[in-house]
């Protein structure tokens, strides 16, 4: 139908951008999409929550290793963060998806409605960080791997948007590797949650154009034109001013969040 057609554009061309801008994949912007989609229009979708969050996570593994290696180029990642977390962050997606699985779609739309009211309220109203003046314990490191893991393939969302806050504050990574670092990050998330979805949706057979809790249609339209979004919004990041857009951002999470809970 046109009118998917259209929707997969606009989504595409959003997620890119923010993924290029921000470093955060633009799940948030596309699993409150793909959901709308699934409920709404007949895509033959039996679980639409749990199949928008999995295709989600296909989606933003293309667009966030697209912007991951544009940002590795210009040495704009903190490596040194992932010696510290990787293994937690790997650990951490796994149990994600486990978590997601045994949730119901629509406890699942609940939580992540909760979770984009509070992204959206600290990008909108979190002005002056304090990061730490010490190198963060081994301890706290690993909490904040699995942390970020968790909750980045329960949501569908990647590691990027919720690590950003965590690693201004707690991981000191410098801001001129901000962005790269939380792209990086979305990437092991995502691809993690990609695989894990693919197979633990493996055996549901009512879900139309689908591979596991995948959607096929979705994943590639969507996908590919992200992909060209992905160098634009890097654009726009050295152009645009990245307190303005932070706004703009927190003002969509806080609309999409009021969208989820009263769907």
């Amino acid at each position: 139908m046109i009118i998917h057609i259209i929707a997969y554009l606009v989504v595409g061309i959003l997620s890119g951008i923010l993924a290029g801008l921000l470093g955060i994949g633009g799940g948030i912007i596309i699993v409150p999409s793909l959901f709308f989609l699934y409920t709404f229009l007949d895509v033959g979708i039996a679980s639409p929550m749990h199949v928008a969050v999995g295709t989600s996570l296909a989606i933003i593994t293309v667009t966030s290793v697209v912007a991951m290696l544009l940002y590795e180029k210009r040495q704009a990642i903190f490596w040194s963060v992932f010696k510290q977390i990787n293994i937690p962050l790997i650990i951490g997606s796994f149990l994600g998806v486990l978590v997601s699985y045994l949730l119901t779609g629509e406890i699942l739309s609940q939580i992540f409605a909760g979770f984009a009211l509070l992204f959206g309220a600290y990008f909108l109203f979190f002005k002056k960080v304090h990061k730490r003046h010490k190198k963060p314990e081994k301890l706290l490191s690993i909490f904040l791997g699995l942390a970020i893991g968790v909750l980045a393939t329960m949501l569908g969302i990647g590691g990027g948007v919720i690590g950003m806050p965590l690693f201004i504050m707690l991981l000191r990574v410098p801001n001129y590797s901000l962005v790269g670092t939380a792209a990086t990050a979305t990437f092991i998330t995502s691809l993690v949650g990609t695989l894990s979805y693919l197979i633990t949706g493996f055996n549901i057979i009512d879900n139309i154009h689908s591979i596991g809790y995948i959607h096929l249609p979705s994943f590639a339209s969507i996908g590919i034109i992200s992909i060209f979004s992905v160098y634009f919004g890097i654009k726009l990041a050295d152009k645009l001013h990245v307190r303005v857009l932070k706004k703009i951002f927190a003002l969509a999470l806080i609309a999409t969040s009021i969208f989820m809970f009263f769907k």
